[in-house]
């Protein structure tokens, strides 16, 4: 039904299961090859951290080379906001079998992904050198120094494999990725990413991501859904055929692209300051835009990526804002429920009345050999007037019977009583 949301659209944020703390604030971010990062304030330690990162699909993050390491520490001025000293594990570790080696970048240490990569390409940025040792399993964290530019001082730190160090980072590799889709005039965003978190604001987004939009409509708000999804050229977002959340009027801002106003699109002379969006023409008056054939902007997203109309906002999900439309959802839900209902009721009817008709049928029936057992119930009596029939003939033939040889017996007594024709005729002479 219209503006029924599907259960299965709804958003949830995911918990970080096996047993481990739930973090108490994490943040994602992606680049446009498709590697994704995402940090969590949670103390676990080392090998918790490790399943924590893989139950959502992805491993302790590297930070290899100059480029990863900016990456990461741009997800770590998000994440680290208090000042102070902060530090968090990285997939970098030393077994027990492995010595301190003091000429390498990473000191022996080695990424946890198994990937061989060049000493030269590796970052050697140790706030504090690693101890000798070659017989006990060490393991390095990133640390960095919340409050400061560009987290200074910050660099590699040995600590035990068993110490809880402030959080962990996350690293998930995809394909690629699709591009933020830059609507002209949503009201909000919300992205929920395949490995369990929201954002509102993405530059990039792995496949799978869905997004869902509350863009300004004629007859109120809507909901759009858009899914990142692999196409011929790379990834896209499906279900976005026209331009995510339109502007109403279709007039742009020719610096910024946002949604202008047409009063403020009007110059000193009349001439238009503003431009018209994508599916918009300048109107006969060469002031207004219009639809192509001159017809207004349509509700947005009326297509079927819409999810529901007449709400902008409602409760949020643990990561982030999530726009509902709860009094539209429970309405329809109890439409379906109540027609659901009414329908096994008729159809429960029909097989009743079906069923009795049957019964009716066969007990009915003039072969035997067809009578139901409700109807082997009339069988005795019948036999019993049957039998009682029989009696009464049979004794009805007697009597006639007796009577007959009655009635013969006296016919032969008045024969013999009466003289023979020689008998009575007298001798001739």
């Amino acid at each position: 039904m219209r503006g029924a949301i599907p259960l299965y659209l709804l958003l949830h944020a995911s918990s970080v299961l096996g047993g481990s703390e739930q973090p108490r604030g994490n943040h994602t971010w992606c680049d446009g090859s498709g590697a994704c990062y995402s940090a969590h304030l949670a103390p676990l330690p080392f090998s918790r951290a490790q399943e924590a990162c893989a139950q959502r699909g992805g491993a302790l993050s590297t930070a290899s080379g100059e480029a990863e390491v900016r990456a990461v520490l741009a997800l770590l001025r998000e994440v680290a906001a208090e000042p102070g000293s902060r530090a968090f594990w990285l997939g970098l570790r030393r077994r027990a079998q492995h010595c301190t080696q003091p000429d390498l970048p990473l000191r022996g240490f080695l990424w946890t992904d198994g990937r061989q990569r060049a000493p030269q390409e590796e970052v050697a940025k140790w706030v504090k050198e690693p101890s000798k040792s070659c017989t006990t399993q060490r393991c390095a964290a990133l640390q960095v120094t919340a409050g400061q530019q560009d987290l200074e001082p910050w660099g590699w730190e040995e600590r035990p494999c068993k110490s809880s160090p402030h959080g962990y980072i996350c690293k998930y590799q995809y394909d690629g990725a699709c591009p933020a889709p830059r609507p002209q005039a949503a009201r909000s965003l919300l992205y929920s990413l395949p490995y369990g978190l929201h954002s509102a604001a993405l530059d990039f987004s792995p496949p799978g991501t869905q997004l869902l939009g509350t863009c300004p409509a004629p007859r109120g708000d809507v909901q759009v859904l858009l899914v990142c999804e692999p196409g011929r050229d790379g990834y896209s977002w499906a279900g976005a055929e026209m331009p995510l959340c339109p502007c109403l009027s279709g007039d742009q801002s020719p610096s910024t692209g946002a949604c202008v106003e047409p009063g403020d699109c009007i110059g000193v002379r009349g001439a238009p300051l503003c431009l018209c969006g994508r599916g918009f023409l300048r109107g006969a008056d060469e002031q207004a835009c219009v639809r192509p054939g001159g017809t207004a902007l349509a509700a947005a997203g009326t297509g079927p990526s819409t999810l529901a109309q007449g709400s902008s906002a409602a409760p949020s999900p643990p990561a982030s804002p999530q726009p509902s439309s709860a009094g539209e959802m429970s309405a329809s839900s109890s439409s379906s429920y109540v027609f659901l209902l009414v329908t096994m009721a008729v159809v429960t009817v029909v097989i009743l009345v079906v069923a009795v008709l049957g019964v009716f049928k066969i007990c009915f029936t003039k072969s035997p050999s067809w009578a139901s057992p409700d109807c082997k119930e009339q069988a005795p009596a019948a036999a019993e007037s049957d039998a009682e029939a029989n009696t009464t003939l049979s004794n009805s033939e007697k009597s006639l019977e007796a009577r007959s040889k009655e009635a013969g017996g006296d016919k032969a007594e008045a024969q013999q009583g009466e003289p023979k024709p020689e008998e009575e005729a007298p001798a001739g002479n």
